[in-house]
């Protein structure tokens, strides 16, 4: 018995179930309990949370029956570390979730580690309750990575939803290993709905007119004194490639930065007209992409590039878009920040600022009106749902789906509207 433990009474006689009050708290009238099982080590310990002796007792003997069927189900007395849970998850998802890239596997590790795990630590994962989780919650959208150094003030909606699923498939797991009985839901704010902005079409024709003479432009150094820096230059090629190929795909960034070279096959239109298609892999799974006409010759320019700079062809297994160890380029955010604001374009007319997902959203807006939305949905790996929420707008705004949904109705000219 702990010399902390007043006033001590074993309510079945055997030692397995004691309730106590604590002498190291002073005018504290709370019955205490201390749990033994058979077939299990160690003890449990836990306020009854109740000053009046029967109902700690049978607070105690009901926890103690809990205790009981737990370890002889196999289960722990003390229950299983949050941390332990964390380490075998990581492994699970490993071996489970083949169908998604390293890279998004890694982010699922990071969004439980850089919360749940800074929140729970080794606390026993049975243990924790709904309102735990609503704090973890409240602790990742306080707690930013990097806050400090992007002035970001809390993570967006879509950043909590994708950090509380990832707790909540850890819970999922730890149900599975029946280390809890009952999963809670973790709570996730509504998705508010904010893409980033695209470029409209004068824009675009803009943007890849500057970047003809962007890519080969001497560099100019801080005295004045302008050079040639080939390093630069094959980033700015490659980054005008890459450009094109999203805008003209609408792969998402993560899934193009794993393309390979074997990746890449053709989809006969008819006799004298085909398409590039490119095999992916990512958020939602495998899927094949066709890329507008004109794609292919921007995939040719890279393999040309590459070939010269390898003095051979390049191996089917090499990524495109590679540095010239042959290593995927993991970002082109820095590089296509400094071409949006050379261009004059980083800043949309509603004040937002371009990122690379612009290009997703570009091509979008772009085939909404010329392509079956089921069949552009299928191709962006997306649903058709997803398609109407954050670009149905564009479709209203088209000169054709105006004539189109107005066909029949003549009276009226757009000539007498003073804009």
């Amino acid at each position: 018995m702990s010399k902390f433990e007043l006033n001590s009474i074993d309510i079945n006689g055997d030692g397995r179930v004691i309730i106590y009050q604590r002498g190291d708290v002073p005018n504290n009238t709370k019955w205490y309990c201390r749990v033994t099982v058979q077939g299990s080590t160690g003890l449990k310990r836990f306020s009854t949370k109740e000053s009046d002796q029967r109902k700690a007792e049978r607070i105690a003997l009901e926890k103690y029956q809990e205790l009981y069927f737990k370890v002889r189900d196999g289960g722990s007395l003390q229950g299983k570390p949050f941390s332990e849970v964390y380490k075998e998850w990581c492994d699970y998802i490993d071996i489970s979730k083949t169908n998604v890239t390293p890279l998004h596997r890694t982010s699922l590790k990071q969004r439980v580690r850089d919360t749940a795990l800074k929140v729970f630590k080794n606390k026993p994962i049975d243990e924790i309750t709904e309102g735990d989780l609503l704090d973890v919650m409240s602790f990742a959208k306080k707690n930013t990575p990097y806050s400090h150094l992007t002035k970001i003030k809390e993570p967006s909606s879509s950043t909590l939803r994708s950090t509380g699923f990832a707790i909540q498939d850890l819970f999922k797991f730890a149900k599975t290993k029946s280390y809890i009985k009952e999963l809670y839901k973790v709570p996730v704010p509504t998705l508010v709905k904010n893409p980033r902005p695209d470029f409209t079409k004068d824009e675009w024709t803009k943007l890849y007119t500057f970047m003809r003479k962007w890519v080969d432009a001497e560099i100019t150094h801080s005295t004045g004194s302008t050079y040639f820096n080939p390093r630069v230059q094959r980033e700015r090629f490659y980054l005008q490639q890459w450009v094109l190929v999203m805008a003209n795909t609408g792969i998402r960034v993560g899934e193009m930065r794993m393309v390979q070279w074997k990746n890449l096959d053709r989809v006969v239109v008819s006799q004298d007209d085909e398409r590039l298609l490119i095999s992916v892999d990512g958020k939602t799974g495998k899927r094949q992409v066709v890329g507008n006409s004109g794609t292919e010759n921007y995939i040719k320019r890279i393999y040309d590039f590459r070939t010269e700079e390898l003095g051979k062809e390049p191996s089917k297994d090499e990524y495109i878009f590679c540095n010239t160890d042959g290593k995927y380029t993991n970002s082109y955010k820095g590089s296509f920040t400094r071409l949006m604001k050379d261009s004059g374009l980083w800043i949309a007319q509603d004040g937002q600022r371009r990122s690379p997902y612009s290009l997703r959203h570009t091509y979008a807006t772009m085939r909404i009106n010329e392509v079956p939305i089921y069949q552009l949905a299928i191709n962006m790996g997306t649903s058709v749902e997803m398609i109407e929420d954050y670009y149905g707008h564009s479709r209203t705004s088209d000169s054709v789906f105006a004539s189109t949904v107005t066909k029949g109705n003549q009276q009226g000219s757009s000539k007498v509207l003073p804009f």
